[in-house]
């Protein structure tokens, strides 16, 4: 099977509108860009990098940027494309932008959005959804392609963009995320009901999913127990706490592009299994020798790790589809994506610690926030700290909290009165000099 692009003719076919690809190009064994009357001709020399350049007014962290770029191109890939491991493999990938409110996940998401609008009969999935109606919305987009010479394709692909995880899944639910994790694989579904006389199955269905979150809802939403899940191994977390400072009253730029409106249609018509070189082969299994180094080591992230190399080989495709119509894997590719993904890694521990702020944390927060106003340069007795701490404590856990405070060194003891043995706190430890 030679891979393609190619200017599509669309026809009815038994009522379903099918592509119709006008003609291959081969040279050899090698993949080659078609550029037929059509116009199948690229515009832009990476598709990624115009798309974080031309969105770069949206006053959100590059790395989001980047990363829904490389989302845009593996939904419009759909499963047209595959990598043949032990079984095909698709470029499709599950993403969390993960960041405190206000960073610019939901303008960044919709800008991807924009651009997945645009292509012909694309499936973009509804925000809010129960697994069943995921179910009906995955059945309804079903994909048939005609390829002259080739066995047609059939297929039911969908792309979730969601700016707020929480308006796609409200709470955990183990039919929806055991759902998920079905559709990250086109292995056969099938789903039956006797109470309803229910049938649906598809055979080859497929998600792409980027979602925004922040790191409390993530934490809130998934409990311990998911972390050693299917689900979350197949999820690749994005995390930024940068805060793009930008002009509110400077001239605002159209973000689209019709040059990346263009190339992205010529992507989702992409057709082929892409092809490994021996550099890219040899970059793989030199890696895999070393131990797949660096490991991510969080607790959270252990069947994360099962995952890397997968995550690597659709990365890899990303990659090569970024930049060529050529369905090669090059050396170039495996680099890129390794790039990619260790950058990705070595901020995801910090996910953690940003959501697990608990009842305790909030309330440390709060008392050391009091004492630094109330402070008049003799301290805060621990009387008022007491009686502010009740109202966001249990009574018990006040002189426990304190404690935790001052052995921290988020507060200093300044003095203790003589006559009433009142402890008084203050937050400068310079004053204790």
């Amino acid at each position: 099977m030679v891979g393609f692009c190619v200017s599509p003719m669309t026809v009815k076919l038994d009522g379903i509108k099918a592509n119709i690809m006008n003609k291959r190009t081969q040279t050899g064994s090698k993949n080659t860009m078609d550029t037929t009357a059509g116009g199948a001709k690229r515009k832009l020399a990476s598709w990624i990098e115009s798309f974080v350049e031309q969105t770069a007014n949206l006053h959100s962290p590059a790395i989001f940027r980047k990363w829904t770029g490389i989302l845009t191109l593996a939904s419009a890939m759909e499963q047209k494309v595959w990598l043949m491991t032990s079984r095909p493999l698709y470029p499709n990938l599950y993403t969390f932008l993960v960041a405190h409110p206000g960073v610019g996940k939901t303008r960044t998401i919709n800008e991807g959005k924009h651009y997945i609008r645009e292509l012909p009969e694309f499936h973009l999935a509804p925000i809010s959804m129960t697994f069943a109606s995921l179910v009906d919305s995955l059945v309804k987009a079903k994909r048939h392609i005609i390829r002259p010479g080739d066995d047609p394709m059939e297929y039911n692909s969908m792309a979730i963009f969601a700016d707020e995880m929480g308006a796609f899944i409200h709470k955990y639910d183990n039919e929806m995320i055991d759902g998920l994790s079905a559709f990250y694989d086109p292995t056969p579904y099938q789903q039956v009901r006797r109470t309803t006389d229910l049938r649906i199955k598809i055979e080859s269905p497929q998600l792409n999913m980027l979602c925004g979150c922040t790191p409390q809802n993530l934490t809130d939403l998934m409990p311990e127990k998911a972390w050693g899940q299917g689900f979350t191994s197949r999820l690749i977390m994005i995390f930024s706490d940068e805060r793009i400072i930008g002009d509110d009253f400077a001239e605002v730029e159209n973000t689209f592009s019709d040059e990346l409106a263009h190339d992205l249609a010529i992507i989702n018509e992409c057709i082929g299994q892409f092809e490994v070189t021996r550099e890219y082969r040899d970059a793989v299994n030199n890696w895999r020798q070393l131990g797949e180094q660096p490991v991510p080591s969080h607790p959270k992230l252990i069947h994360y790790v099962t995952r890397r190399r997968t995550h690597l080989y659709k990365l890899s495709m990303v990659s090569a589809i970024d930049r060529s119509n050529a369905l090669v894997l090059t050396r170039d590719d495996f680099n890129r994506a390794m790039g990619w993904l260790l950058e990705a890694e070595a901020m995801m521990p910090e996910i953690f610690k940003a959501g697990a702020t608990n009842a305790d944390a909030a309330a440390m927060e709060e008392i050391l926030h009091f004492i630094q106003l109330h402070d008049n340069d003799f301290g805060v007795s621990e009387q008022k700290i007491t009686r502010f701490a009740r109202d966001r404590l249990p009574i018990h856990s006040i002189l426990r909290v304190v404690d935790i405070m001052e052995r921290s060194g988020q507060i200093h003891l300044l003095g203790i009165d003589r006559a009433t043995k009142i402890r008084y706190f203050t937050t400068n430890a310079s004053r204790l000099q």
